[in-house]
């Protein structure tokens, strides 16, 4: 299953520095039995979406964050704790591939939400998913469980920019900021 954070930072004195942490997080958070990759991006065109920061994370189920390492290392928004007043989020969890593939740095990650199974683009195959729980707290953390249905796909810069897919409305386009932590 899929685990997807979007994220705003408000504060841009501060979002290198949170950036950074978040890096660093990462390599936490992989470490934990059942979550398995991890990797950060960021809206290419962050005026035309609702979510500037994407984060993405395979899991084998959510009780990872039942477990007492979850907690240690600050999940659950403990370690971000510092960051708190300037982040605003949504979380959840999807069924429809088990291990999201890295993204490289010529990649893109094409996100729909009013589209739930993406649109008919020649060379782009949209995977559909579905909310693997509602709103809910798994252990240390709040899955808002919205949307229930969305749909991904990977493509590439050259693409994205040949097909203009920045300007389609309910289509948001993410450039990797992070490799893909494993």
């Amino acid at each position: 299953m899929i685990y997807s954070v979007e994220l705003n930072f408000s504060d841009p004195d501060r979002e290198t520095e949170w950036n950074a942490w978040y890096e660093t997080y990462l390599v936490q958070l992989v470490s934990l039995h059942g979550l398995n990759t991890a990797q950060r991006f960021r809206a290419v065109a962050p005026e035309t979406v609702t979510w500037e920061y994407l984060a993405l994370y395979s899991l084998d189920s959510l009780d990872v964050y039942e477990s007492e390492a979850y907690r240690n290392i600050g999940g659950g928004g403990v370690a971000s704790r510092k960051y708190t007043e300037s982040i605003s989020r949504r979380r959840n969890v999807y069924e429809g591939i088990d291990r999201f593939p890295e993204v490289t740095e010529t990649g893109r990650i094409l996100y729909c939400e009013d589209a739930p199974r993406g649109f008919d683009l020649a060379d782009i195959l949209f995977l559909p998913f579905q909310a693997a729980t509602g709103r809910r707290k798994a252990g240390a953390s709040e899955i808002d469980g919205q949307p229930e249905r969305r749909a991904i796909a990977i493509s590439n810069a050259a693409t994205v920019e040949r097909l203009n897919l920045t300007a389609m409305e309910g289509l948001a386009v993410y450039a990797p900021i992070t490799k893909r932590h494993e």
